[in-house]
């Protein structure tokens, strides 16, 4: 996903051409759904928006005019707001995907991990029953 999403911002920030920025995180979401093992699709479900986002203001940085900042914040809530669609498209179809491949196991293991083990917790006291 990475290298998808870098050499794609990257790309559409020297064309000046939108879509190829949200049709890389499209593919790259999707390519990383498909292709995952299956117990790593909760991580792959829940990080390829942040991981965009980081791709993202790096990019801007790097091909950055002027004002080093102020061109990195505005490129990228431009770049945001103009491959909206596509990242929504992109998260709805990754999630799709890790569904059918076996996400709602992967929940509910994670939720098993994170219940505390019935045989350690302490036994109540018969006394505070009665009260």
């Amino acid at each position: 996903m990475l290298l998808v999403f870098f050499l794609g911002v990257l790309a559409a920030s020297w064309l000046h051409w939108g879509p190829l920025a949200g049709g890389s995180f499209l593919v790259g979401t999707v390519a990383a759904a498909w292709y995952t093992k299956q117990r790593d699709l909760l991580t792959v479900a829940v990080s390829p928006p942040l991981l965009f986002f980081i791709v993202l203001v790096c990019v801007k940085a790097l091909t950055a005019d002027g004002n080093i900042m102020l061109s990195t914040v505005e490129g990228t809530a431009l770049t945001l707001a103009n491959v909206a669609p596509w990242l929504f498209t992109g998260v709805a179809l990754s999630l799709l995907i890790a569904w059918f491949r076996g996400l709602p196991r992967c929940i509910a293991q994670l939720r098993r991990d994170l219940r505390p083990d019935l045989a350690q917790r302490r036994p109540r006291d018969t006394a505070d029953l009665g009260r």
